[in-house]
This record gives structure tokens, sequence and C-alpha cells, in this order.
């Protein structure tokens, strides 16, 4: 767990961020409200061993879906779209924007089936939570 507890803190070392040790130690998942970030995190353990995943978001980012595992690699993993594409077409423009809610809701209930319960108002505009 201290790799993946380094890597964690090297990606928000300018903010000086870091998962709690005994958060760490206990494989306990927890968040980190504080800089601007709201970083949510919790372990698990797969085939190919044990991870933490993480998702941060901060007004002034895309927000990013993370998993680190034990042996130090990093895998992206899918978080809300901030942004979506539009048309000029009316009947394009509507597909488009349904695609976008269904995807953004569809990485929404991933979130909160990980414990992800905590949500800005960016995090529940883009997932079309409210209108």
């Amino acid at each position: 767990m201290n790799r993946i507890g380094e890597i964690f803190a090297k990606r928000f070392e300018h903010w000086n961020l870091r998962i709690p040790e005994e958060d760490l130690d206990k494989r306990r998942s927890g968040f980190i409200h504080d800089k601007g970030w709201l970083i949510q995190y919790c372990f698990g353990e797969d085939e190919a061993g044990e991870y933490m995943d993480y998702y941060a978001t901060h007004r002034m980012t895309s927000d990013v879906h993370t998993r680190i595992r034990a042996d130090g690699s990093v895998e992206s993993l899918p978080a809300l779209l901030s942004m979506r594409p539009c048309s000029e077409d009316p009947d394009e423009d509507r597909r488009l924007e349904e695609e976008y809610y269904r995807r953004n809701r569809e990485v929404e209930r991933m979130l909160v089936e990980k414990g992800f319960d905590k949500f800005t108002i960016n995090m529940i505009l883009s997932a079309g939570l409210i209108e």
C-alpha cells in the first residue's frame, strides 16, 4: 500500500494532499475535501491484485477517475464529461445531448456503486441529476 500512497502523493504534490496513513494501512475508504479538491477513494482487489480507486474533482480542471495498483501501475477509469459536443442540426444536437447524459449517468452509477456519494454541483449538472 505504500506504493499506492506514494503515487497518489506525487500526483497531488502541488497541493500537499495525501491519503491518511491509517486509511492506507486499513484499506479504509474516505475522502479529502481540501484546497478546492474533492477526492473520494476506495480500496479493492481483483485478479491483478490490490488497488485504490480515486475520483478527483476541482472546479478548475476536468474530473479524473484513476486506479492505482499495488505494483505501481496506474489506469484511467471513466470520469464525468463536463462538456458535450453540439450540433446546429436540432435532431443531431438532441441525439448528442442524450448520448452525453446517458454516458455520464452510467459513470455516476459506477461512482455510487463504489461508495463515492459526494457530488459537487458541477458533477450533478454533468450527470443530468437536476435540470
